[in-house]
């Protein structure tokens, strides 16, 4: 009898899975709430036609508040970086990697640089005492990077005044405003602001692209298998419609993905709150 009982709860879960009509998209808050809306909807309205279901977005402002959605079951695919996902993984084992984004070259892979103003040029061990804008803890672009480049100069971040602001963008315009003397920001942010004069100094080596990832707490396993066999199919066309960091097309992503990262990750204790 507690078999059957057992066997019918099972059933009715991964059929609560497949039924599920409406479901909830959360991308990384790396710009603002605009920003980040117009860069995602064209994807979220070509999901929806294909899966015949409902996306809505869901904003968070930070990726702490992020990532305690996705373990309180309430997003089901989310836009994450490398770090993110890989700090996801090891306390809510349910997150699955579907696809990585390329970019322009057609590769799976991106970088993070430190930036500053192109007066304010100096070499990586030359920076000590200096006030550094980083983007959040969790950020793959953030304590991670940075203190490992400047590692890599016989330097640290201990060295220097840190602190944690928030998104890409505002670590590119803190400096370019003279209230940052260097930061950390993901390379492609770092292009976009170069123009307004900020230069980037260092630049780590590649790590695995920014992901879709499906939540198989909360999605069936077919569901989980019609995204990702949806966005390898995307054609080139319309990947130009969607938000510049993803229209490059997609590649599918396995969790091996990232144990290059793990390993780098091992070597650094990342602290939660800046040291000023």
């Amino acid at each position: 009898m507690l078999k059957t009982i057992k066997s019918v709860l099972i059933l009715s879960f991964f059929s609560s899975l497949s039924a599920k009509d409406i479901l909830v998209f959360a991308p990384l808050p790396m710009e603002n709430r605009k920003t980040i809306f117009t860069q995602f909807f064209p994807m979220v309205k070509y999901l929806e036609n294909k899966l015949n279901k409902k996306i809505t977005i869901n904003y968070s402002k930070n990726y702490t508040n992020m990532l305690k959605k996705i373990k309180q079951g309430k997003i089901d695919i989310a836009y994450l970086g490398p770090l993110p996902y890989i700090e996801l993984k090891k306390n809510y084992p349910a997150i699955l990697p579907l696809v990585h984004f390329n970019n322009s070259d057609g590769n799976q892979f991106y970088t993070c640089s430190i930036v500053t103003l192109i007066n304010n040029y100096t070499k990586i061990k030359n920076i000590r005492n200096k006030k550094i804008a980083l983007t959040q803890s969790l950020s793959t672009c953030g304590f991670l990077s940075v203190d490992a480049l400047l590692q890599k100069s016989k330097n640290s971040l201990n060295n220097n005044k840190y602190r944690y602001i928030g998104r890409h963008d505002k670590v590119a315009l803190s400096i370019i405003k003279g209230e940052y003397d260097f930061g950390g920001v993901k390379s492609s942010i770092a292009k976009k602001y170069s123009n307004l004069g900020l230069k980037e100094i260092a630049k780590t080596s590649p790590l695995p692209n920014f992901a879709l990832i499906g939540n198989k707490a909360t999605l069936s396993k077919k569901t989980l298998q019609d995204i990702q066999k949806i966005m390898k199919n995307v054609k080139k066309e319309e990947f130009q419609l969607w938000g510049k960091n993803i229209s490059y097309g997609c590649s599918e992503a396995k969790d091996e993905d990232y144990n290059n990262l793990r390993k780098l990750k091992s070597n650094i204790q990342i602290p939660i709150k800046g040291n000023f």
